[in-house]
């Protein structure tokens, strides 16, 4: 990460470039194959890539929020892996005191540390990050259907929407 850059910002980015390109460029190829204009076609990648950010924003509290067994995902994944998604991002941004123990076992090496994963997850549940997660990521799904309204009512539009509501309605 460039020096002096927010974490969040950055990650944000990151995610662009990763799902959002994917989820934007089949956007695009989607809207030019079928036979939108120029504007529609910016729209729609545009609305892609927002979509594809949101929806790993919404894998990312998921990973920690999830049930064995109901989500198809093993919790802690990403804790495991040492990886801070946007909720450990906004929790390491403002730390409170009584975070102590929770940053103590994310700067740890949690890879075979089921208890130590097991703690930091009913931690991380806990904390008001999770909550500010939840909210930006529905922002990030807000813009996506914001970015629909030239296409007006449309059923293709309508179903577009519904889709940017239901990757994050999964976990919000």
């Amino acid at each position: 990460m460039p020096r002096g850059e927010d974490p969040v910002e950055y990650y944000i980015g990151a995610l662009r470039d990763k799902t959002g390109a994917l989820i934007a460029t089949s956007a695009r190829y989607g809207a030019m194959f079928g036979g939108c204009d120029d504007a529609t076609i910016a729209l729609l990648q545009e609305y892609g890539e927002l979509l594809g950010v949101a929806f790993q924003l919404a894998d990312d509290l998921l990973d920690i929020d999830s049930q064995p067994g109901l989500s198809g995902k093993t919790p802690g994944t990403d804790l495991r892996e040492g990886v801070d998604t946007l909720p450990i991002l906004l929790l390491r941004r403002d730390p409170r005191p009584e975070d102590a123990r929770l940053l103590q076992l994310l700067d740890g090496d949690l890879s075979r540390d089921e208890d130590g994963v097991a703690e930091a997850l009913e931690l991380v549940r806990a904390h008001p990050a999770m909550e500010e997660a939840r909210v930006y990521t529905r922002r990030v799904a807000a813009n996506a259907q914001e970015q629909l309204a030239p296409l007006g009512e449309a059923p293709v539009a309508r179903a577009l929407r519904h889709l940017a509501a239901s990757v994050v309605d999964r976990v919000v």
